[in-house]
């Protein structure tokens, strides 16, 4: 099989500390040759920097969870600001609204958002969108962003990122693909009822996907309620290749080009 990237996982959690070498070889074993470990703050972005520069094939999105409880801020923004010129540092995120648990009250997950894409456009890296219950208010905001960033011929940051986890229907879909952002699919879309992003699939071109686990979360439907881990990419691979009528080569391929572009791995 054509090798993948799972573009999406933490690994830094404790959900992995007693066999992380034992996780990434299963990912080796299934072909997985990249994946990109996304922090929620400061200390776990610059955990995940410290795995990247222990494992080769470990890559790294630096960023604050919308919400994350932070003490002050903008001095959590300036330590990732410190982290982004690592070279295993490929993306700002996760970031984005999440007002399904407001830890964080919604004016202070605007600023923050506001922040780190600002700081992506600077430092020409694409960013990871976290969304939860927010997508009427996020929509419009990085759409600003984003054609801030074409009115500027900022043609080298396309596609701008990816909408992780995608959980809305084909009409935002359709939306966010005409930004010239990309769809993140996990493994909710084996579960039995996830049928809006089983249409999102279906109404969007290959070239908008991107595979990811969200790993310990989201785990497909054989191992639901258990932890995730990279290696269970395959089960999101086979349900979108069912779905199109597709090979698992075509998909493969195809998405993990699209990882490669996106964030400038080889």
């Amino acid at each position: 099989m054509t090798a993948l990237i799972d573009t999406h996982c933490h690994l830094y959690l404790q959900d992995f500390s007693a066999d992380l070498p034992a996780v990434l070889e299963r990912a080796g074993n299934c072909q997985i040759v990249a994946m990109v470990v996304a922090g929620i703050d400061a200390k776990t972005s610059e955990q995940a920097v410290q795995l990247a520069e222990q494992y080769n094939e470990i890559y790294v999105a630096v960023g604050i969870h919308p919400n994350s409880q932070v003490v002050d801020i903008d001095q959590e923004l300036s330590r990732i600001e410190t982290l982004v010129t690592h070279p295993k540092v490929v993306a700002i995120g996760e970031i984005g609204l999440d007002y399904y648990r407001k830890f964080v009250p919604a004016a202070e997950q605007n600023y923050r958002l506001q922040c780190q894409l600002d700081l992506a456009m600077k430092v020409k890296l694409p960013v990871i969108i976290h969304n939860r219950n927010a997508i009427e208010d996020l929509v419009p905001l990085v759409s600003r962003w984003a054609e801030i960033g074409r009115m500027n011929s900022r043609s080298d940051l396309l596609p701008y990122g990816v909408f992780h986890s995608f959980s809305e229907d084909e009409q935002w879909a359709q939306k966010i693909h005409n930004m010239g952002f990309l769809i993140g699919v996990s493994g909710v879309i084996t579960f039995p009822n996830a049928r809006k992003i089983k249409e999102v699939v279906r109404s969007v071109p290959l070239s908008s996907l991107l595979l990811e686990t969200d790993a310990p979360y989201l785990s497909p439907h054989p191992f639901r309620g258990k932890r995730n881990e990279p290696s269970y990419i395959t089960y999101t691979l086979k349900e979108i290749a069912s779905i199109l009528g597709i090979s698992h080569e075509v998909i493969a391929k195809t998405t993990t080009q699209n990882a490669q572009t996106l964030f400038g791995i080889d």
